[in-house]
């Protein structure tokens, strides 16, 4: 399968950061639904579902090829930290979980080393949330 064919077949993305003491971000894209979820571990009066816009949906769909997320998911999976990632003396984490038309499902997370292309996630993220996803 092509690289932009696998991003294509994306059903649910979700994406999650947290701190040592618990805090952190979490937000949910149901492409099949058309639904952005967003959870706030700092305040919970921040928490919302809303819908995906025809233009945010088409940002998720030319967006997330360029940065490279499955690739380095599956890197990070087998153990190539060197190659995709950063290490961070600050003990943050992430976890990132996709599943696919098929049924099938990627999960990869790691704590004190955060990926290469981090930025470009973080980025379409925020333009897609109109929120601010870095942790505190």
């Amino acid at each position: 399968m092509k690289k932009d064919d696998r991003y294509k077949s994306i059903t649910t993305l979700e994406v999650e950061i947290s701190s040592f003491t618990g805090g952190g971000y979490k937000v949910r894209y149901d492409f099949a639904r058309k639904l952005i979820s967003w959870n706030d571990g700092y305040m919970w009066n921040n928490n919302f579902m809303k819908s995906l816009t025809p233009e945010k949906l088409e940002m998720m769909q030319k967006g997330l090829p360029g940065t490279g997320m499955l690739e380095w998911m599956e890197g990070y999976n087998k153990g190539e930290l060197a190659k995709y990632g950063l290490p961070t003396a600050n003990p943050s984490s992430w976890r990132i979980c996709v599943n696919f038309e098929d049924g099938s499902d990627l999960v990869s997370s790691r704590t004190k080393n955060f990926p290469k292309n981090w930025t470009k996630l973080k980025e379409l993220i925020e333009a897609t949330t109109e929120c601010c996803f870095r942790l505190r």
